[in-house]
């Protein structure tokens, strides 16, 4: 039997307090609560963390209601004699953000309009063209993965430029359906790289996540994306068709946590969420055909150029997302935490990100590609680049992935196995390119004990990324380089010791101890020094 919790509006308890009263009435893990009594009771908690919200002033307004009216800059004449009496072709033409790009495009002096799209296909209605006069325009139901069908559509349409968004768009969906989401990421851009190359296409622009900035990442979606920005980086550096990229986050106009939150409340029923202290960055449709446009202008030959909005503002919390709404609705709506569902598990790793700059931190581009990264003229995008790579290594990857997805036997789990394996590999090949100094930075940031404990995480949730980083410093850090670089000697100890609750490194740890001890012997001796001088 439960125990009845106690609550009083004229004493609301704090917010972690009601959060830990939710989850002590329906643990995570738990069904859909279906007990009159236990819905009651988190009805009941649900309204006193409404007024522990309204409190501290939140939930007066919509939390997103800034985002929604962003609005970045448009290189318009540029784009304009760019595309101008130019056939364009859109994959994923009728999804929130592919049907938006088209009515932009329509205003901007092409010739013709085509929309590639496997689910809607065919049908133009759904987009309500807004230009003076009417631009030709086809629409196309095919899969990216058909690459008769497609060849076939390039052969009758001849683009000029191409903008690729036809992608599995759900994380959790992409951990269910693994083979179609690899083989439309992954192997349908094959196809349309091979067919832009073959047609000689002016441009190709693909739109990727702010998940491929992780440098690892077992996640079905995270790596099949961040494999797909290697493709078309290689691409770049190996085609006569010039490549961009943007990196979207979540989008707000189609965002799942939105959507299943208002359905929920349009249905009266209890609403899930993953957990408390859940955190999403958002942005507008607006931005995202802004991106994708603008990626045209600022894009370079030869090298894979990325953009994304410059200053996303501050992560929202979906808890907070879903208060609001219930407040918004006026119904009596309770809530719960069911749990991490697969493809939103991962930790977040702390050395993704350079904190000798904190204030500089973006959270679509991580540590190492920061070195690359620059402002655009109107201060509106960030400009830069994936971390270098091994082609050999990614052309290996992908043929052996190929074969894998070609077994007869096949069960999809062993499709994910192998999504690990070959991210590894790559990251392993990107990490050979980085200074010993910034990977040690990026460790040490990673590991550090109070940032994990504050974060409510340990080492072991950051395993794989932490071993590929020890593997390549393995051998390469020595005393001399520690000298070199000015380590602090009590900081490289402290990294050290938690890295001692990794057996999979202890070999890794006794060299670090060792280089550490002579490190620390070597300053001793030139302080000395200096102080008989």
């Amino acid at each position: 039997m439960k125990q009845k919790i106690e609550r009083s509006l004229a004493n609301i308890a704090s917010k972690a307090e009601i959060v830990k009263n939710i989850q002590q009435l329906v643990p995570p893990g738990s069904p859909e609560p279906q007990n009159p009594a236990v819905i009651a009771d988190l009805q009941a908690l649900t309204t006193d963390l409404i007024q522990s919200y309204l409190a501290v002033g939140k939930l007066t307004e919509d939390p997103f209601g800034d985002v929604w009216n962003r609005q970045i800059y448009l290189y318009t004449a540029e784009i304009r004699r760019l595309v101008d009496d130019k056939v364009v072709l859109v994959t994923g033409g009728e999804g929130c953000v592919g049907s938006q790009l088209i009515k932009k495009l329509a205003q901007l002096g092409v010739r013709r309009i085509i929309s590639v799209d496997k689910i809607r296909g065919t049908n133009a209605s759904t987009i309500n063209f807004t230009s003076e006069k009417q631009i030709p325009h086809a629409f196309y139901a095919a899969d990216v993965r058909d690459y008769e069908t497609l060849k076939s559509i390039f052969d009758a349409e001849q683009p000029s430029f191409v903008f690729h968004l036809a992608a599995q768009r759900l994380p959790w969906l992409a951990e269910i359906k693994i083979h179609e989401t690899v083989t439309t990421s992954i192997f349908g851009i094959e196809n349309i790289i091979r067919l832009c190359e073959s047609y000689n296409v002016q441009q190709c622009v693909f739109s990727s996540t702010g998940k491929a900035s992780r440098y690892f990442t077992c996640e079905v979606y995270a790596a099949t994306k961040k494999i797909a920005e290697w493709q078309f980086a290689q691409a770049a550096l190996q085609g006569n068709t010039t490549y961009s990229m943007v990196r979207f986050t979540h989008m707000l106009d189609n965002s799942s946590v939105c959507q299943q939150v208002d359905n929920k409340i349009e249905q009266g029923k209890i609403i899930n969420l993953h957990a408390p202290e859940r955190y999403i960055v958002g942005q507008n449709v607006g931005e995202a055909v802004h991106l994708l446009l603008n990626a045209l202008v600022l894009s370079q030959p030869g090298k894979l150029k990325f953009l994304t909005v410059h200053n996303l503002g501050w992560p929202t919390e979906t808890l907070e997302i879903a208060l609001y709404k219930i407040i918004q609705s006026g119904e009596q709506i309770p809530i719960y935490f069911q749990g991490l569902i697969p493809g939103y598990e991962e930790a977040f790793f702390l050395g993704q990100f350079d904190w000798s700059k904190p204030t500089e931190i973006h959270l679509l581009i991580n540590a190492l590609e920061e070195n690359f990264t620059t402002v655009d003229s109107s201060q509106d995008m960030l400009i830069s680049e994936i971390a270098p790579f091994n082609l050999g290594t990614l052309d290996r990857h992908l043929l052996l992935l190929q074969e894998l997805l070609v077994k007869s036997d096949l069960v999809e789990g062993e499709i994910k196995e192998y999504l690990a394996v070959f991210v590894k590999a790559v990251v392993s090949s990107s990490f050979a390119w980085i200074s010993a100094q910034q990977l040690l930075n990026i460790l040490r940031w990673g590991v550090d004990k109070k940032r994990l404990q504050a974060e409510g995480s340990s080492i072991d949730a950051h395993k794989n990324i932490v071993e590929l980083i020890v593997q390549e410093l393995y051998g390469k850090v020595n005393a001399k380089t520690l000298s070199e670089l000015k380590i602090n000697p009590k900081l490289f100890d402290s990294t050290i010791e938690s890295l001692e609750v990794l057996p999979t490194i202890n070999k890794a740890v006794i060299y670090f101890k060792a280089i550490s001890k002579k490190y620390k012997n070597s300053v001793f001796s030139d302080l000395l020094t200096s102080k008989n001088i």
